[in-house]
């Protein structure tokens, strides 16, 4: 593996899973669905379970919204984290300069002079390194927060489809189900009069509103080549140049080689701000930022992604499709099938997310 390969600005504990064995290799006995009681309203009769469908879809708009909210701190995290970063980028070529200076003065004032701005420098640095770790570990955290809201809401969907789909199939075969027939005239005769089985007058518009809910869920499994011990998707860059690029959950940022950026029309600028990157081996490199228009993976699309450029010194890189576009999603990687299963709810990632 090159020495490339784990670019990183940071190291992050992102949710992503790399299952060694498919995940259906085992199974369990099917449960049996719980029974359904019975509620009575008026001349009605209807399973108390619709009341727990009707929760869990009102339910959905709050998780929903629960997540949409929890990228607004990963997202100013992750700015001030690159605003640190940039200056620490400047401080170094300031460092340069002084030194420079201070290796061509002769009088002892400039040198003091000199000495005292470069250890005031040097003391910004470091407290802005302390910083960025901070921060590092409140993006782990709030990426964390963000996957927990995100999959609250996906189970809640899949819990009330579950649910759905068996009052659906109990009312279908109600006439058939004895016990339950007499359940009703049991109940009937309790309340001497006449009552009448059936769904309530709410039971398919809720049906009809899970059904958006779950078309505002988009799934998608892509096929991955492995190479090793890694796994490379393909990668569409502004909607004509595809790439192959490793799936890198430790890299915060798109990652593109030199000479792969300029054939992308992606060549640095002067005006291009630039980071520091980390490489594997625990030294660090420059990098410049750029803005890719579009990267889509399979139906996926992100636009406006951060992605890096490295400098033409660095000649074993592989491009890398890092957390820039990564994280915009659930994801997880199946080493077994070789698979990136990724998944979206519409509306909790930024606008310049979306689905093909």
């Amino acid at each position: 593996m090159q020495k490339f390969l784990s670019l990183s600005i940071l190291i992050l504990c992102c949710g992503v899973i790399f299952a060694d064995e498919p995940q259906d290799a085992k199974t369990t006995p099917e449960e049996k669905p719980a029974e359904l009681e019975l509620r009575v309203t008026g001349s009605n009769v209807y399973f108390e379970s619709e009341r727990d469908l009707s929760k869990g879809i009102s339910d959905a708009t709050l998780l929903k919204r629960k997540a949409k909210q929890a990228t607004t701190p990963l997202r100013q995290i992750q700015q001030e984290i690159t605003k640190y970063e940039i200056g620490m980028v400047q401080a170094e070529q300031q460092l340069v300069v002084l030194n420079a200076q201070l290796a061509n003065v002769s009088d002892v004032a400039s040198n003091n002079r000199l000495v005292g701005t470069i250890n005031t420098l040097q003391g910004q640095m470091t407290l802005a390194t302390k910083r960025i770790e901070a921060l590092k570990e409140q993006e782990d955290k709030a990426r964390q927060e963000l996957n927990v809201a995100r999959e609250a809401y996906v189970q809640n969907i899949i819990n009330m489809r579950q649910l759905a789909d068996q009052l659906a199939k109990a009312y279908e075969h109600s006439e058939e189900d004895a016990e339950l027939q007499d359940k009703v005239k049991a109940l009937a005769a309790d309340s001497g009069k006449e009552l009448k089985f059936a769904a309530s007058s709410g039971f398919q518009g809720n049906i009809r509103k899970l059904d958006d809910l779950e078309k505002a869920i988009h799934t998608e499994k892509i096929s991955l080549r492995r190479d090793g011990n890694t796994f490379r998707a393909s990668v569409v860059i502004n909607g004509k140049h595809t790439q192959e690029m490793i799936v890198d959950s430790g890299a915060s940022l798109l990652t593109l080689p030199y000479e792969m950026a300029i054939a992308m029309d992606l060549k640095p600028e002067p005006s291009d701000k630039k980071i520091l990157l980390s490489i594997a081996d625990g030294s660090t490199i420059t990098g410049i930022l750029k803005k890719i228009a579009s990267v889509r993976v399979g139906t996926f699309e992100v636009k406006d992604v951060e992605c890096a450029v490295l400098g033409p010194e660095a000649i074993n890189a592989e491009p890398l499709l890092g957390m820039s576009f990564l994280g915009e999603f659930q994801f997880q990687v199946d080493a077994a099938a070789s698979t990136l299963g990724m998944t979206q709810i519409e509306g909790d990632a930024p606008s310049s997310s979306k689905r093909k």
